[in-house]
């Protein structure tokens, strides 16, 4: 994003400090997070009462879109971070590195905050949805309008904006979206509606929803409904949770930039942006620690092994010899 004072554009190139530092845990969380993107997604997939679900369908569209970042977007990341210039140097590489950065985190973003909101019907509302229409309609369209909506807003404003974006030769670096630093207005919406908006909701319906969990913990007293509730409630918080930390320190610097001083936390851009990355590859395993009858998956997963079996042997009381052949034997 860029920044910008209260009388003219500036475009702040901040460095990444300690780049090899940031490039191998980059690296190393990525490799990990595939494997695991792959056996979570296995998991919903190939499990009826899972997918079917609707409140997995949040989780499941979260997991595909940070998989096809961890796949696209982080490794260019990576290759900035490895090499210190953005490769290769052509206009339309930057075109595809912002709408690929810009649109899969909108999408993210829309999609937590949406499943925030959802959480509360689902949970304390449960008859809302007993029909086709009102799933169509309150659960299908929302979630087509979180991929849909930013997919058209990017290919328009980074593709078809009238502005050119360029390639600086001088920093090796793509300058920002063009249609950001030459219209303030597009700026400041992409900054509230796309970034400080949905961070805000993100954290007040997950605490209204933890709230409301407890109190009706407390109220209820019934074991199977809290149980079920509390499964639904704690997917969504472990997710948020790590939106909310991976985000928020960079998050917070945008906003004393826009609203305070231009110059606001530069010193520190360049560490919580890469902490940042790193919330894509680490989705899957939030998500795996939320799953259900995960051992019969590993179990299933791992090959059996032919097992030894030691059992204490019961030693049966000796026969009684009839008296017969006791003296037979004695004579």
């Amino acid at each position: 994003m860029p920044l910008f004072n209260n009388t003219s554009t500036i475009i702040v190139q901040n460095p990444y400090p300690f780049r090899p530092v940031q490039f191998s845990i980059l690296l190393l969380i990525s490799i990990c997070s595939i494997p695991c993107f792959i056996f979570v997604l296995y998991h919903f997939l190939s499990t009826r009462t899972l997918y079917r679900a609707l409140n997995n369908h949040v989780i499941i569209l979260l997991l595909m879109s940070n998989c096809i970042q961890t796949l696209t977007d982080v490794p260019m990341k990576l290759s900035y971070y490895f090499s210190g210039v953005i490769w290769p140097r052509t206009v339309n590489y930057c075109y595809l590195y912002y709408f690929i950065d810009f649109y899969l985190f909108t999408t993210c973003f829309l999609l937590l905050t949406w499943a925030s909101f959802e959480r509360h019907i689902l949970i304390f509302h449960t008859q809302f949805f007993n029909t086709y229409r009102k799933r169509v309609i309150g659960h299908y369209v929302p979630l087509g309008f979180c991929i849909i909506y930013p997919l058209i807003y990017y290919i328009v404003f980074i593709f078809f904006y009238p502005c050119e974006s360029y390639y600086d030769f001088d920093t090796s670096s793509c300058f920002v979206a063009c249609y950001l630093w030459t219209s303030r207005v597009m700026a400041l919406y992409e900054q509230i509606a796309h970034g400080f908006a949905l961070m805000f909701l993100i954290f007040i319906f997950n605490l209204i929803l933890f709230l409301r969990v407890l109190h009706q913990k407390n109220r209820m007293g019934r074991e199977m409904t809290w149980t079920k509730n509390r499964k639904m409630a704690v997917q969504l918080f472990s997710v948020c949770l790590l939106f909310l930390v991976s985000n928020g320190g960079y998050f917070v610097i945008e906003l004393g930039e826009t609203f305070s001083d231009p110059n606001f936390g530069r010193h520190y851009v360049g560490w919580f942006y890469p902490i940042s990355m790193c919330m894509p590859p680490l989705i899957p395993f939030m998500c795996l620690s939320t799953l259900q009858d995960l051992r019969v998956k590993v179990r299933r997963l791992i090959p059996s092994r032919t097992r030894t079996i030691v059992a204490p042997i019961t030693a049966s009381a000796p026969q009684r010899i009839p008296r017969t052949i006791s003296r037979r034997q004695d004579a």
